[in-house]
């Protein structure tokens, strides 16, 4: 391992090397070695070991997101955009920046009605009110029919109830409900 530290410029390639791989590990044990065996690294550039931290310097940004101001590194691979996790899965997973992004036209199937139903509906079940879990049911049963008042949100308890013997449990809040909705908009 001597003879490839002095023929090496970094911890990195060091370890790439001796081990064939580079990892915090791998860093401890050279450093450990160069240190019980007393091994100049002058020839190692100034604190190669946290060169990539020191590389690229710190700027302030505003997340568009949240708008709270954060650190990050400018001209680094890992330059943040936004501030936190959270904001950057609004930020990348939703809305055109997405790279899986289709506009409405574009849609079918699930996505298509769900994205239309609660485009017009609170997102809740009509029945129970459930706000966690909700699914869309098509009123008349045709599954090519996205028509907003076909599409109807019920938890899956009560979704299931519909398409049970059961339906007659909820059958009547929720006929009241699509003909209210027909009213509202005007149908």
């Amino acid at each position: 391992m001597k003879e490839i530290i002095s023929k090496s410029n970094s911890f990195n390639e060091v370890s790439m090397q001796y081990y064939g791989y580079a990892n915090t590990k791998t860093y401890l044990k050279i450093k450990k070695f160069i240190k019980e065996n007393n091994i100049n690294i002058a020839h190692f550039p100034k604190n190669a070991a946290n060169l990539k931290r020191t590389k690229y310097k710190k700027i302030k940004k505003i997340c568009p997101i949240c708008e709270k101001e954060f650190e990050t590194r400018l001209g680094s691979p890992k330059e943040k955009i936004v501030c936190s996790h959270a904001c950057a899965n609004t930020y990348f997973r939703s809305g055109e920046k997405n790279p899986n992004y289709k506009k409405d036209e574009n849609l079918t199937g699930i996505i298509k009605y769900v994205k239309i139903c609660f485009r017009y509906h609170e997102k809740k079940c009509v029945y129970c009110e459930e706000k966690n879990i909700v699914e869309v049911h098509h009123y008349d049963g045709n599954k090519k029919n996205d028509l907003p008042e076909n599409l109807i949100p019920l938890c899956p308890t009560h979704h299931r109830y519909w398409h049970s013997r059961f339906r007659y449990i909820v059958k009547t809040k929720v006929d009241k409900y699509v003909v209210e909705f027909k009213q509202k908009i005007g149908m």
